[in-house]
């Protein structure tokens, strides 16, 4: 039962790491992250659903976009593996267990993997960009106050 827990892990993950591809492209140009459909950033099709499960639609198309065939950077392939990898790796970390799940070690991989978000899209926008981005350093800080109201309230003295 637990390879499936972090098998499930490693495609919420990816999925993660596919975001943050989507985010370090399009937070430095100010464009939606949320509400805005994916779309390939040169010719500006939007993605179909099967486009858009990270690692499959990459080694299925062979690297290229379905529409415009231009070549698809590595990178983000090598991104969204790690993503997956990273996360099941601090699950086991944390102990995910699941068998023993509780609020308390869920609550605690929530906020691993919401500062893993920040460092991810910090560092990233950072190399990419040359420049800090105020608003990823917002969402840090929102998360740092939010998981510190949470230690307030859970740990009992």
């Amino acid at each position: 039962m637990q390879i499936y827990l972090y098998f499930i892990i490693f495609i919420m993950g990816t999925f993660f790491g596919s975001f943050y591809t989507l985010a370090v492209y399009r937070i430095p140009k100010r464009q939606d992250i949320v509400h805005t459909h994916s779309y390939c950033p040169n010719c500006n099709h939007k993605l179909g659903f099967l486009d858009l499960f990270p690692i499959f639609s990459y080694i299925l198309l062979g690297g290229k976009c379905r529409y415009c065939k231009q070549k698809i950077r590595p990178r983000y392939l090598i991104l969204e593996i790690l993503s997956g990898l990273v996360f099941v790796f601090m699950a086991w970390l944390i102990g995910l267990d699941v068998y023993f799940l509780n609020v308390k070690t869920i609550m605690n991989y929530v906020f691993v993997i919401l500062y893993f978000t920040f460092f991810v899209l910090e560092i990233s926008i950072f190399l990419e960009n040359k420049k800090v981005d105020k608003y990823v350093g917002i969402y840090g800080g929102i998360v740092s106050i939010l998981y510190m109201i949470y230690l307030c309230i859970t740990i009992k003295y």
